[in-house]
């Protein structure tokens, strides 16, 4: 088998870390990969470093005729082959690719990473009609999506909730030493983009709530200028400046994972299956997060974490303070998660899905 994966974006962040990922154990199974990608040099480089066979187009998206004609000339050569889209953009791309060829044994697979309604415009229920499988990483996202009944065949559709890849043997940061913490004090974590829709401010709010309570919220993670400058005079007006540490942006951050006691994702925008919450299961530790999103359907309340409402600064601030007050409540919830996510929720769970989905 060989897999071309179509990577569009200018900058390094989630979506190419998941194609990395992927890629590198489709190469494992003896799988033939080629990443086609926008001629960034950082983007580039981190493929190639890993041994993978990189050819760069201008990737414009569904007008983008060159790259399609490019794209066919190569898989040309080829036999039997798959190319995976990762947004509709550079699946338009493909599917050009596979009617400007002469090579009649090629699929056309498509992740869908975001939660937004499907388009029903000509153009697109062309596109749909020609996709052989679009796989949602959730069940909310393939609910929104077909909330605006695109027009479809529901037997090219599938959800695989996406993974995160464990490293085995990940020694923990000692987080209480490294931003002198007290032995006592428990340690919620926060980490991702610093960014509104991320839920920050209402967790700032909730953090003035409980003061009273001995714990310490680490934020690792960069944002914009502007909203890191926001955030930091939110906590000095709201006098809760000797609860937050603004731990910045942490490579690789697992290792600070695992030195936290419990994680926090308070987004207001419904995510499609957000990865930082298995982050903290993978590593034992419950989670506090918001029930609009993906993340809903693998964190149970009161079983593997607590769920709360998005926006809603009085619920959240008593999640946490289940949390710091009962460390037995809280190691309980910890081995649950654990224990869901080596059962159901690992990378090998993921990968073997998308295998079938592949192969079928």
């Amino acid at each position: 088998m060989k897999i071309f994966h179509i990577v569009s974006n200018k900058e390094w962040g989630g979506g190419e870390q998941y194609v990395y990922d992927l890629s590198l154990r489709q190469r494992a199974d003896g799988i033939d990969i080629v990443i086609f990608c926008k001629p960034i040099e950082d983007i580039i480089r981190k493929y190639t470093e890993a041994g993978l066979q990189v050819i760069p187009l201008a990737l414009g998206g569904a007008l983008d005729l060159k790259s399609a004609w490019q794209m066919a000339t190569i898989i040309n050569k080829e036999g039997a082959c798959t190319i995976h889209a990762h947004n509709f953009k550079d699946a338009f791309t493909a599917c050009y690719a596979r009617k400007l060829s002469s090579n009649k044994n090629v699929r056309v697979v498509m992740c869908r990473h975001l939660t937004r309604t499907g388009k029903n415009s000509i153009l697109y229920r062309w596109l749909y009609s020609q996709l052989d499988r679009l796989i949602f990483d959730s069940q909310i996202s393939t609910d929104v999506f077909l909330s605006t009944n695109p027009t479809i065949d529901s037997n090219k559709l599938g959800i695989v909730h996406t993974s995160i890849v464990v490293p085995e043997n990940i020694v923990p940061v000692n987080v209480r030493k490294e931003f002198n913490i007290p032995e006592t004090s428990t340690v919620a974590m926060f980490h991702g983009r610093l960014d509104p829709e991320k839920g920050i401010d209402t967790l700032m709010d909730a953090v003035e709530q409980i003061m009273e309570k001995d714990f310490k919220l680490v934020l690792i993670g960069k944002g914009s200028d502007e909203y890191t400058e926001h955030l930091k005079t939110t906590v000095k007006s709201k006098g809760i400046a000797e609860k937050i540490i603004f731990a910045g942006f942490r490579h690789p951050v697992l290792p600070y994972v695992a030195g936290a006691d419990f994680g926090i994702l308070a987004s207001t925008v419904r995510e499609g299956c957000p990865l930082s919450p298995q982050e903290y299961m993978s590593q034992g530790h419950p989670v506090v997060v918001t029930d609009n999103g993906g993340q809903r359907e693998y964190v149970e309340d009161g079983r593997n974490g607590l769920l709360v409402t998005p926006g809603n600064a009085k619920q959240l601030a008593e999640a946490m303070g289940r949390m710091i007050d009962n460390p037995e409540f809280r190691q309980e919830l910890g081995q649950q998660a654990k224990a869901d996510f080596d059962d159901h929720l690992s990378y090998e769970h993921y990968y073997a899905k998308i295998c079938r989905i592949y192969n079928e």
